[in-house]
């Protein structure tokens, strides 16, 4: 009886998360076949460029500094590590996060290398950046990260004030990441909407997976 429940618990969620995932990858394609064709920087990328350079100002550009550095691979590495550490989470967040964090690091270097996009001039940097622009790593990687840890907080805690607290801080802190890479001048707006789109559908597969795992058990 609770296998049969399992498995038609899979099936529900695998229904629920498919509408996102194809949302996900179509928008991406979207995006990246405009980025191919126009080989240059599109008009919607410098009007929402524009507009974002013109709210810099010192405090702003401390705190997205900060922001940004919270998906940087230190940090993501740090989390995973501590989840490791501690026993009674190690496989029910320690792995799962792992997994993503490693797959989503791997996923956005070859794409990287594939689509060969320049970052925007380096005159707008106002943080130190190297690398290839489209899809924005960071975006993409917290998306898959953080969207994951927001699965897990869901799935495993009772209390559900707290889950919602943890889901809006967490969705809060993956759009503050992807706006400071605009901010910061290291990524252009379709970068981090690449990034994000792609990130929700490998999300989507993954939280399938890890479903489909537990349903097995």
């Amino acid at each position: 009886m609770r296998k049969g429940m399992k498995r038609e618990s899979f099936v529900y969620i695998n229904k629920k998360k498919a509408i996102p995932a194809v949302a996900g990858i179509a928008f991406f394609l979207v995006i990246a076949y405009f980025i191919i064709a126009m080989q240059g920087t599109l008009l919607f990328d410098t009007v929402i460029r524009e507009f974002i350079y013109s709210l810099r100002s010192e405090g702003l550009t401390a705190f997205f500094t900060a922001v940004t550095y919270l998906g940087n691979w230190q940090t993501i590495t740090l989390i995973c590590f501590v989840f490791l550490l501690i026993p009674q989470m190690r496989t029910s967040f320690g792995i799962p996060l792992c997994v993503s964090a490693i797959l989503g690091t791997i996923i956005q270097k070859v794409l990287k290398t594939s689509f060969h996009r320049a970052r925007p001039d380096l005159a707008l940097h106002l943080i130190q950046q190297g690398g290839y622009s489209f899809p924005s790593g960071h975006s993409f990687t917290v998306l898959i990260f953080y969207g994951m840890l927001i699965f897990l907080c869901r799935q495993n805690r009772k209390n559900r004030t707290a889950a919602n607290f943890i889901t809006i801080l967490l969705s809060c802190l993956i759009f503050l990441i992807g706006f400071s890479r605009i901010y910061l001048g290291v990524h252009y707006p379709t970068d981090v909407l690449g990034g994000w789109s792609l990130g929700l559908f490998i999300l989507m597969v993954l939280i399938t997976f890890v479903t489909f795992l537990q349903s097995k058990n």
